[in-house]
């Protein structure tokens, strides 16, 4: 009896194995199907095969680029969605591909409803072609984007969950540069695509390496026509962090903001803007994050003041998030906001600095940002420092 109950679980703990074995087996086979469907150095347009070659990016991680003969390639956007982008000579409408989308190389009157992109434009020379804003004039940070708006050069267009649809067919607009703002809204991304007008989803927003942020220039430089400018630009910014200067000392900080319940709004460890701070020399401190793969995915964390003093109170410098908390313009302000702020190391030594509404608008300036953090942490003049004031 006892030799046949060992049998059994011999028998048992092999049909366990030989099961964990096929499942494995099949997620790979599943795993290698993906990576296979993933490819698209081979491409079928029109009934024609394209054959190109993949451009991987260097730091982002949300899309790559297929380059195909004949001026034609596909962007494509973490497996999520995919355009092809086809050379002005060769576009007609009634193409048909396997694409989300097809895209006129350099076409203009586009509408823009990412904020964050503008300045990728504007960096290629290629922001002319931008006709219309999901932003008002007053609401532009960048110069040379309320001068549009001024001039007339684009228009405001609606924002983008209520586009003023009217007009943008009556100007002849063909695409739309969306934020991930547009995936809450889906009736309006159908509402657009039915009256002819095409939908890009900028993804950037998920981009927490800085300079990943940053190489979605080369996707403006696809779809502009701008690909060598694209290129040229971003590896000059990117050449500029060889150049930082870390101090000897082991730095640390805080971006933080107060909200209106009085908790302290901080950047999650992972987030591009604690990375920014991190890629210019120093250590990061956040209240620490419980095992929660959701909540630490979020590019912000509500926490008690009491946790982000336990986390922070020695903080060399603290970055108040002047972009969404305007109000606080003094250090005095600042402890009006809760007593505890008085104790932190950064605020009696004077070395708290706002971040100017500008900053999430000029993402092509993340280079020049990180180095503003870089000569802040070294005690440069502030005259020096454009992104940053300091709180006195």
């Amino acid at each position: 009896m006892l030799q046949k109950r060992k049998i059994n679980l011999f028998l048992f703990a092999a049909f366990i194995l030989l099961a964990e074995s096929v499942f494995i087996s099949c997620a790979k086979k599943t795993e290698e199907k993906k990576a296979i469907q993933e490819d698209f150095s081979e491409f079928e347009f029109n009934g024609k095969k394209l054959h190109g070659k993949k451009i991987q990016p260097d730091y982002a991680t949300q899309f790559c680029i297929y380059e195909y003969e004949d001026g034609f390639s596909l962007i494509d956007i973490c497996g999520k969605e995919k355009y092809l982008i086809v050379p002005e000579e060769k576009y007609s409408e009634g193409l048909t591909c396997a694409a989300d989308g097809i895209i006129k190389r350099g076409m203009e009157n586009i509408y823009l409803a990412s904020s964050s992109a503008y300045s990728l434009w504007d960096a290629l020379g290629a922001s002319g072609k931008l006709g219309f804003s999901s932003i008002k004039e007053n609401d532009w940070y960048i110069p040379s984007a309320s001068d549009a708006m001024k001039s007339g050069k684009m228009l405001y267009a609606g924002k983008y969950r209520m586009p003023d649809y009217e007009l943008l067919l009556k100007s002849g607009c063909k695409l739309a540069i969306e934020s991930t703002m547009i995936l809450h809204v889906p009736k309006v991304k159908e509402k657009l695509e039915q009256l002819g007008i095409g939908v890009f989803t900028d993804y950037s927003s998920y981009e927490n390496n800085p300079l990943g942020r940053l190489e979605w220039i080369k996707v403006y430089g696809e779809i502009s026509g701008c690909q060598e400018a694209a290129f040229s630009f971003f590896n000059s910014q990117a050449n500029l962090l060889k150049n930082i200067i870390f101090d000897s000392k082991e730095i640390r900080s805080s971006y933080f903001y107060i909200n209106t319940r009085g908790m302290a709004v901080v950047r999650s460890p992972d987030n591009y803007v604690s990375n920014m701070l991190k890629c210019a020399g120093s250590d990061y401190l956040c209240p620490k994050i419980k095992n929660d793969t959701d909540l630490a995915s979020r590019p912000t964390l509500s926490v008690s003041m009491e946790e982000f003093y336990k986390s922070s109170k020695t903080a060399d410098f603290l970055f108040y998030d002047g972009n969404i908390d305007p109000s606080c313009t003094s250090l005095a302000m600042l402890k009006e906001k809760n007593p505890l702020l008085a104790e932190f190391t950064a605020v009696k030594n004077g070395k708290v600095w706002c971040a100017k509404k500008l900053i999430y608008q000029d993402t092509a300036e993340i280079c020049q940002i990180i180095l503003d953090m870089n000569k802040i942490f070294s005690a440069a003049d502030d005259k020096e420092i454009f992104f940053f004031e300091r709180l006195k």
